[in-house]
């Protein structure tokens, strides 16, 4: 059977046309964005819903020990922790199904956690839409910050955190108080919580600087070598504490050895859209890509400024 050149000229186009929408598809499976502001609306929502679950345990928690941490601490998790996180996650992947998320109890097994997300999320009208490749994005979560705070009721030091990092630069940071009943977050170049805007210029004698009432390292030791007069601020809690700095409450925020990313992404994302800094001891820029280790080795060093005071000391 001969097929006459008009039949191959249709038969050529159709292939072609096909081949651009299958070309068209996958270019789009890789470039697929999302709008930061819907994840930011989101973060918040997520973060104070695992707030509720926290306190929805408060009177009856189980406590399971993980193992120890690297300075021979106990690690523990409790029911709390862990319903805050399938209630963090159920939110987040209602909406983001396919991003990216690190979280602190990522073990977990969440059946019938099921949030009515339609109600939880608030509107962020008053901020203009980004739109940001999806495989860019990385959604770190800590369901419960100071778990061993909370084991003994000392609840100030409880948060919840979500932070949103975009080719490992943390730009969303939301950090909730569930005993409080308040959130604070920000949004880098974007926006703040009011909270954020209030802070007044402190006029101190001495130095007053933040550090872990039970992972302090020789903190100590190496501000005596260098300081002449400052002042302790023994408190729990890596969202808590970079909230203390961002207040302008505290100089700094200290810790001379490793922490998870999940503890201070949030904290770190704040800190930048209220012009200050949090790096690494070597002053190095902290990675919050999804390939990049969850464990931060080299401590931290989180101020307002003068940053490079404390990059000497440590």
């Amino acid at each position: 059977m001969r097929l006459n050149n008009k039949i191959v000229v249709i038969i050529f186009v159709i292939c072609v046309f096909i081949v651009y929408l299958i070309l068209r598809t996958n270019i789009n499976n890789t470039n697929d964005s999302v709008n930061i502001k819907t994840i930011l609306e989101y973060a918040i929502s997520a973060s104070e819903h695992g707030g509720y679950a926290i306190l929805r345990n408060t009177n009856y928690v189980m406590v399971r020990k993980k193992g120890l941490t690297k300075e021979g601490l106990e690690d523990k998790v409790t029911n709390a922790d862990l319903d805050s996180q399938c209630s963090m996650l159920s939110i987040i992947k209602s909406k983001f199904p396919n991003l990216r998320i690190i979280s602190e109890e990522s073990n977990t097994v969440c059946l019938n956690n099921n949030e009515n997300v339609d109600t939880l999320v608030p509107s962020l009208d008053f901020i203009d839409d980004e739109w940001v490749k999806s495989g860019d994005i990385t959604i770190w979560i800590d369901p419960l910050d100071a778990t061993h705070e909370f084991t003994e009721k000392i609840y100030e030091y409880v948060t919840t955190m979500v932070c949103v990092a975009v080719k490992g630069r943390p730009v969303i940071g939301v950090i909730n108080k569930p005993f409080k009943n308040f959130t604070s977050w920000a949004w880098v170049g974007k926006a703040t919580s009011p909270d954020l805007n209030l802070r007044a210029e402190q006029t101190r004698k001495k130095m007053k600087i933040s550090i872990s009432r039970s992972h302090s390292g020789k903190i100590r030791e190496l501000l005596d070598n260098k300081l002449k007069e400052y002042e302790l601020i023994m408190a729990a809690g890596a969202g808590y504490k970079s909230l203390q700095v961002a207040y302008g409450d505290v100089d700094a925020y200290l810790h001379i050895t490793a922490i998870k990313k999940w503890d201070i992404c949030a904290g770190n994302a704040i800190l930048e859209a209220v012009d200050g800094k949090m790096t690494d001891r070597r002053n190095h820029r902290i990675d919050y890509s999804s390939k990049t280790n969850e464990i931060n080795e080299y401590g931290l060093i989180a101020t307002l400024k003068n940053h490079l005071t404390f990059v000497e000391i440590l």
